[in-house]
């Protein structure tokens, strides 16, 4: 009985278990877009971090910034645009989000409809399967009850079969004892009476005998008697034990059965009652699920009248947006292109009277140069005292060479905006320069090379304080009243261009010339001045060596009393080229080679002017501290210019700081 029961509420208990994981498994949901947003990819964009979907179906979380890349590598691309696009189009970027939102809540509403389908299906085949499941477990409950039943009924039928047999055995027993006891009984009989016919002639002597034995068989007899009387009633009261216990046994094993019958009942209506309960829940479940659907479904179907009213009314302000940015748009438009139309008429007009009022003072400055230059002239033809100097004539390859440096400062400049300078001219002295070796003194001079010696005295010297020194001027043919620095220098062509001279296809005009100082007018209006930079190397005491080749490219070697030297290449127009300072023992420093290949440069990658440029007082006591600073800006750049673009480029010098002197000390 015991093990009956143990194993009916072990598989009772196996049941409940079984039911209650598969409705916490049915009722357990996973958010899908929770492990999905972890698989999205993220970058961040200045401030700001953009989540990168796959599709334009796929939900953007709430309070995010989202874009459409179908390929990983077009990411960070889209959230830059997306970004930028933002900046610059709030209202659009808006209009977007929007749209873009309308579209993810869309996807959402439908992802959302199609999981509730879903969930309805699992639920319906969940509760199909908790049917199943639960009729299953009945069945089998049934079949274990059933097994469990006959069982019993066999067992007890068994013990039945035992028990009659052991009565059987019993009552066959009790039924030999007593046969054998007739047995005997009989056999003493005919004993006695063999005996007693055998001895009936002895009667009367062994009467007291045959008495004695008659008493003695009467006493046997009895005994017999009583012994079979008591193993009757002994076989009686077995008899009575043994259905006793059959009686025991039975009643125990009805007992048994209506118990098992009774607990079989209680479990099955327990098993109804649950199985009842449960189909009333899930119906209830079922019922719930179809109100929430239904429920859902509405919401939705409202949602997307709001989304849709909502677009509706979005498309409707952007159009109006539109229709009045358009309108705006034109106005403006119009707007601007009459204040542009009239600032270009007031610039033509303010450009036209500079232009007049530029060739009135060129035609003014010319004339003035001429007619001083006529007075110099008649002065110097009737002063004595002038000696005239035989003037160097220009070798037709460097008046050529000239010309086509000329023409490549103007190429350059034409181009300096678009941050393309023309390259340097090549010159014959550069080619003929090593510098790793120093200048050697007494050097024997170079084929068709003009070599000149000069030792600086203190007239010689010019300061930056003093103004250029007055051009020579011709006292006859072939003679002049002197040299100037340019053709001292070699720059024969240079020096020997007179005022009024337009040069490089009328591109150019000289509107000046001072002997060491040319300055030539652009035909943009802009100046060009060409002059003998080594001026201010130019000592007391300093050796100068001038190397003048045909091509009008000069290199001058400055010797100072120290045994230091300085060589200087230029090219026919006097820009310099390259310049290295040798020291007493002939190691080289280069200051500037503009030889080298150029990187060009993009004037509009370059950082904007400061609205204050930085200028280094050289007298300040910080002064060496704010150089410091410039140069640690100049390095922010990341690379270097040519003494070339520097000068040919302004948006390059207003990026490099000034040298000059606190004004309480300029002289005035």
């Amino acid at each position: 009985m015991l093990a009956v029961e143990a194993i009916l509420k072990g598989m009772h208990m196996k049941r409940l278990i079984n039911t209650t994981t598969i409705l916490s498994m049915a009722l357990y949901m996973v958010p899908p877009f929770a492990a999905h947003a972890q698989d999205l990819q993220k970058v961040t964009v200045g401030d700001k971090e953009v989540i990168c979907l796959p599709n334009k179906k796929t939900p953007c979380p709430d309070g995010a910034l989202c874009v459409v890349a179908k390929k990983p590598e077009n990411c960070q691309t889209n959230a830059e645009k997306a970004v930028a696009a933002a900046v610059a189009n709030p209202a659009a970027a808006a209009a977007q989000a929007a749209a873009d939102k309308a579209v993810a809540d869309k996807a959402a509403a439908d992802k959302a409809a199609a999981d509730q389908a879903a969930a309805d299906k699992a639920a319906a085949d969940q509760a199909s399967a908790d049917k199943a499941a639960a009729d299953k477990a009945a069945a089998d409950q049934a079949a274990t009850d059933k097994a469990a039943a006959d069982k019993a009924a066999a067992d007890q039928a068994s013990a039945d079969k035992a028990a009659a047999d052991k009565a059987a055995a019993d009552q066959a027993s009790a039924d030999k004892a007593a046969a054998d006891q007739a047995a005997a009984d009989k056999a003493t009989a005919d004993k006695a009476a063999t005996h007693k016919a055998a001895k009936a002639a002895q009667k009367a002597a062994a009467e007291q005998a045959a008495a004695d034995q008659a008493a003695a068989d009467k006493a046997a007899a009895d005994k017999s008697a009583a012994d079979k009387a008591a193993a009757e009633k002994a076989a009686a009261d077995q008899a009575a034990a043994d259905k006793a216990t059959a009686d025991k046994l039975a009643a125990d094993q009805a007992a048994a059965d209506k118990a098992i019958m009774d607990q079989g009942a209680k479990d099955q209506a327990a098993a109804d009652k649950a199985a009842s309960d449960k189909a009333a829940a899930d119906q209830a479940a079922a019922d719930q699920a179809a109100t929430d659907k239904a429920a859902t479904k509405k919401a939705a179907t409202k949602k997307a009248a709001t989304e849709q009213a909502a677009a509706d009314q979005a498309a409707a302000d952007k159009a109006a947006a539109d229709k009045l940015a358009a309108d705006q748009a034109a106005t403006d438009k119009a707007a601007a292109d009459k204040v542009a139309t009239d600032q270009a008429a007031a610039n033509q007009v303010a450009a036209d009277k500079v232009t007049a009022e530029q060739a009135a003072q060129d035609a003014a400055a010319i004339a003035a140069a001429k007619k001083a230059q006529a007075v110099a002239e008649a002065a110097a033809a009737a002063d004595p005292n002038i000696k005239p100097v035989a003037a160097p004539v220009a070798d037709k390859k460097a008046v050529d060479t000239l010309a086509t440096v000329l023409a490549a400062t103007v190429a350059g400049a034409a181009v300096a905006g678009a941050a393309e300078p023309a390259a340097p001219v090549a010159a014959a002295a550069v080619a003929a320069v090593d510098l790793t070796k120093a200048p050697v003194a007494n050097q024997p001079a170079p084929v068709n090379v003009i070599i000149t010696n000069e030792i600086v005295t203190k007239q010689d010297v010019r300061t930056s304080a003093q103004d250029f020194a007055a051009a020579p001027v011709a006292v006859a043919p072939g003679k002049k009243s002197g040299l100037s620095d340019l053709e001292k220098v070699g720059l024969v062509a240079l020096g020997a261009l007179v005022i009024g001279t337009m040069i490089n296809n009328n591109h150019q005009e000289v509107v000046e010339n001072t002997g060491d100082r040319v300055v030539v007018r652009q035909d943009d209006g802009t100046y060009q001045v060409y002059k003998d930079d080594n001026s201010l190397l130019r000592q007391p005491g300093a050796q100068v060596t001038t190397q003048t080749y045909q091509d009008g490219s000069t290199r001058t070697i400055v010797k100072r009393e120290d045994g230091t030297q300085i060589s200087t290449v230029r090219d026919a127009s006097g820009r310099v080229l390259q310049r290295v300072v040798y020291d007493v023992r002939g190691r080289p420093t280069v200051l500037i080679d503009d030889m080298v290949p150029e990187t060009r440069v993009d004037v509009t990658t370059l950082p904007a002017p400061r609205p204050q440029q930085t200028v280094i007082h050289i007298d300040d006591s910080d002064a060496a501290m704010t150089a410091a600073l410039a140069s640690a800006d100049a390095q922010d750049l990341g690379r270097k210019f040519s003494l070339r673009q520097i000068r040919t480029i302004a948006q390059i010098r207003y990026l490099a700081p000034t040298l000059g002197r606190p004004a309480s000390l300029r002289r005035r």
